[in-house]
Protein backbone atom coordinates (compact mmCIF):
# COMPACT_ATOMS: atom_id res chain seq x y z
CA UNK A 1 0.00 0.00 0.00
CA UNK A 2 1.13 3.27 -0.80
CA UNK A 3 1.88 6.42 1.49
CA UNK A 4 -0.62 9.14 0.80
CA UNK A 5 2.05 11.59 0.58
CA UNK A 6 3.50 9.97 -2.71
CA UNK A 7 0.03 9.97 -4.48
CA UNK A 8 1.01 12.21 -7.80
CA UNK A 9 -1.24 15.07 -6.76
CA UNK A 10 0.17 15.19 -3.58
CA UNK A 11 3.72 14.81 -4.26
CA UNK A 12 4.48 16.94 -7.48
CA UNK A 13 3.05 19.74 -6.52
CA UNK A 14 4.46 19.74 -3.05
CA UNK A 15 7.93 19.03 -4.70
CA UNK A 16 7.38 21.99 -7.11
CA UNK A 17 6.60 24.36 -4.49
CA UNK A 18 9.51 23.16 -2.37
CA UNK A 19 11.90 23.88 -5.20
CA UNK A 20 10.73 26.86 -6.28
CA UNK A 21 10.90 28.05 -2.06
CA UNK A 22 14.79 26.78 -2.92
CA UNK A 23 15.18 28.86 -5.53
CA UNK A 24 13.98 31.98 -3.60
CA UNK A 25 16.19 31.01 -0.68
CA UNK A 26 19.06 30.82 -2.59
CA UNK A 27 18.59 34.24 -4.37
CA UNK A 28 18.50 35.86 -0.94
CA UNK A 29 16.22 38.88 -1.90
CA UNK A 30 16.59 40.21 1.49
CA UNK A 31 20.46 41.19 0.61
CA UNK A 32 19.25 43.04 -2.78
CA UNK A 33 20.23 46.68 -2.94
CA UNK A 34 17.85 49.33 -1.69
CA UNK A 35 17.22 52.72 -3.26
CA UNK A 36 19.06 55.29 -1.70
CA UNK A 37 17.64 57.23 1.11
CA UNK A 38 18.33 59.90 3.97
CA UNK A 39 18.67 57.64 7.60
CA UNK A 40 18.24 59.17 10.30
CA UNK A 41 21.07 58.89 13.40
CA UNK A 42 20.95 57.58 17.13
CA UNK A 43 21.58 60.00 19.94
CA UNK A 44 24.45 58.66 22.34
CA UNK A 45 25.79 61.78 24.31
CA UNK A 46 25.56 64.14 22.38
CA UNK A 47 27.16 62.18 19.40
CA UNK A 48 25.16 61.02 16.26
CA UNK A 49 25.80 57.39 15.61
CA UNK A 50 25.11 55.73 12.50
CA UNK A 51 25.86 52.18 12.62
CA UNK A 52 23.30 49.26 11.91
CA UNK A 53 20.55 50.02 10.35
CA UNK A 54 21.93 53.84 9.72
CA UNK A 55 23.94 51.55 6.83
CA UNK A 56 20.68 50.66 5.06
CA UNK A 57 20.46 52.82 2.07
CA UNK A 58 23.63 54.53 0.74
CA UNK A 59 24.02 55.69 -2.41
CA UNK A 60 26.77 54.34 -4.10
CA UNK A 61 29.46 56.48 -6.01
CA UNK A 62 32.31 55.55 -8.47
CA UNK A 63 33.62 52.89 -5.40
CA UNK A 64 32.53 49.52 -5.16
CA UNK A 65 30.05 49.38 -2.45
CA UNK A 66 28.03 46.50 -0.39
CA UNK A 67 25.93 46.55 2.26
CA UNK A 68 26.73 43.55 4.56
CA UNK A 69 23.27 42.10 6.08
CA UNK A 70 22.06 39.31 7.92
CA UNK A 71 19.95 36.37 7.02
CA UNK A 72 16.85 38.40 7.61
CA UNK A 73 18.33 41.61 5.73
CA UNK A 74 19.09 43.53 8.21
CA UNK A 75 21.86 45.58 7.57
CA UNK A 76 25.32 45.17 10.25
CA UNK A 77 28.47 47.04 8.03
CA UNK A 78 29.16 49.07 5.34
CA UNK A 79 31.96 48.21 2.94
CA UNK A 80 33.51 50.29 1.11
CA UNK A 81 36.45 49.75 -1.91
CA UNK A 82 38.22 52.01 -4.29
CA UNK A 83 38.45 51.02 -7.86
CA UNK A 84 42.14 49.96 -9.56
CA UNK A 85 41.74 53.73 -11.52
CA UNK A 86 40.88 55.57 -8.30
CA UNK A 87 44.37 54.07 -6.71
CA UNK A 88 46.81 56.53 -5.57
CA UNK A 89 44.96 59.90 -6.38
CA UNK A 90 43.01 61.32 -3.96
CA UNK A 91 39.70 62.24 -4.15
CA UNK A 92 38.76 65.70 -5.85
CA UNK A 93 36.63 67.86 -4.28
CA UNK A 94 33.97 67.75 -7.04
CA UNK A 95 33.67 63.51 -6.08
CA UNK A 96 31.07 62.63 -4.39
CA UNK A 97 32.29 59.47 -2.88
CA UNK A 98 30.00 56.77 -1.37
CA UNK A 99 27.28 58.65 0.77
CA UNK A 100 25.84 58.22 3.73
CA UNK A 101 22.85 60.16 3.42
CA UNK A 102 21.67 61.81 6.63
CA UNK A 103 18.04 62.92 7.81
CA UNK A 104 16.69 66.64 7.95
CA UNK A 105 17.25 66.38 11.56
CA UNK A 106 20.86 65.30 11.11
CA UNK A 107 21.08 67.89 8.91
CA UNK A 108 20.04 71.01 10.84
CA UNK A 109 22.18 69.73 13.67
CA UNK A 110 25.57 69.93 11.53
CA UNK A 111 25.21 72.51 8.77
CA UNK A 112 27.10 75.61 8.72
CA UNK A 113 29.33 74.19 11.92
CA UNK A 114 32.75 72.78 12.15
CA UNK A 115 32.33 68.90 12.84
CA UNK A 116 34.17 66.05 14.20
CA UNK A 117 33.39 63.00 12.85
CA UNK A 118 34.57 59.10 14.25
CA UNK A 119 34.81 56.01 11.66
CA UNK A 120 35.29 52.85 13.04
CA UNK A 121 36.08 49.84 10.84
CA UNK A 122 37.57 46.98 9.96
CA UNK A 123 40.48 45.81 7.20
CA UNK A 124 39.25 44.06 4.64
CA UNK A 125 40.83 40.23 5.14
CA UNK A 126 42.04 40.78 1.46
CA UNK A 127 43.29 44.02 -0.36
CA UNK A 128 42.64 46.20 2.73
CA UNK A 129 43.04 50.17 2.37
CA UNK A 130 45.82 52.04 3.43
CA UNK A 131 44.00 55.77 3.99
CA UNK A 132 40.30 56.53 4.20
CA UNK A 133 39.12 60.13 2.98
CA UNK A 134 35.83 61.38 4.73
CA UNK A 135 33.73 64.95 3.11
CA UNK A 136 30.53 66.89 4.03
CA UNK A 137 28.69 66.68 0.75
CA UNK A 138 26.07 69.49 0.22
CA UNK A 139 22.58 69.42 -1.15
CA UNK A 140 24.09 72.04 -4.04
CA UNK A 141 26.30 69.36 -5.11
CA UNK A 142 29.47 71.92 -5.13
CA UNK A 143 32.86 71.09 -4.44
CA UNK A 144 33.62 70.27 -0.90
CA UNK A 145 37.10 69.68 0.80
CA UNK A 146 38.31 65.65 1.82
CA UNK A 147 40.26 65.01 4.74
CA UNK A 148 42.60 62.27 4.48
CA UNK A 149 44.01 59.89 7.26
CA UNK A 150 46.37 56.71 7.81
CA UNK A 151 43.99 53.50 8.11
CA UNK A 152 46.52 50.84 10.13
CA UNK A 153 45.68 47.53 8.72
CA UNK A 154 43.62 46.60 12.25
CA UNK A 155 40.74 47.25 13.82
CA UNK A 156 40.28 50.91 14.52
CA UNK A 157 38.63 54.20 15.24
CA UNK A 158 39.89 57.52 12.92
CA UNK A 159 39.09 60.96 14.21
CA UNK A 160 38.53 63.71 11.50
CA UNK A 161 37.60 67.39 12.05
CA UNK A 162 35.98 68.88 9.20
CA UNK A 163 35.29 72.17 8.09
CA UNK A 164 31.86 74.00 8.26
CA UNK A 165 28.83 73.22 5.35
CA UNK A 166 26.10 74.38 4.39
CA UNK A 167 23.49 72.37 3.33
CA UNK A 168 24.76 69.06 4.39
CA UNK A 169 22.76 66.36 3.26
CA UNK A 170 25.19 63.33 3.52
CA UNK A 171 28.86 62.11 4.53
CA UNK A 172 31.13 61.16 1.36
CA UNK A 173 33.46 58.15 2.03
CA UNK A 174 36.00 56.78 -0.16
CA UNK A 175 38.95 54.53 0.83
CA UNK A 176 42.18 54.95 -0.63
CA UNK A 177 45.63 52.96 -1.32
CA UNK A 178 48.82 53.39 -3.36
CA UNK A 179 48.34 50.68 -4.94
CA UNK A 180 46.52 50.22 -8.55
CA UNK A 181 46.08 46.32 -8.93
CA UNK A 182 42.74 45.98 -7.89
CA UNK A 183 39.86 47.17 -5.46
CA UNK A 184 41.25 47.86 -1.72
CA UNK A 185 38.80 48.77 0.81
CA UNK A 186 37.97 48.84 4.42
CA UNK A 187 34.34 47.89 5.87
CA UNK A 188 32.77 50.65 7.78
CA UNK A 189 31.28 49.56 11.24
CA UNK A 190 30.00 52.79 12.97
CA UNK A 191 30.13 56.50 12.21
CA UNK A 192 30.11 58.71 14.75
CA UNK A 193 29.25 62.67 14.33
CA UNK A 194 29.81 65.52 16.94
CA UNK A 195 28.82 69.32 15.75
CA UNK A 196 31.31 71.87 17.13
CA UNK A 197 30.17 75.34 18.47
Amino acid sequence: MRHWLFHPLIFYPLALLIAAAAIVVSLRPQSWPREPAPMAAAQDSGWLVYQGYGFNTPAAGSEEMTVVRDWFGRPLRLRVAQKPEQAVAPPAPEETGTQLLISPEVSAAISDRPVVIEVSYNPLPVNAANQLAISLRSSDNGPSPWVTQTAPPETATLRFTLPARSSVNAIGIRPISNLGDMAYGLEITRIRIMPRT
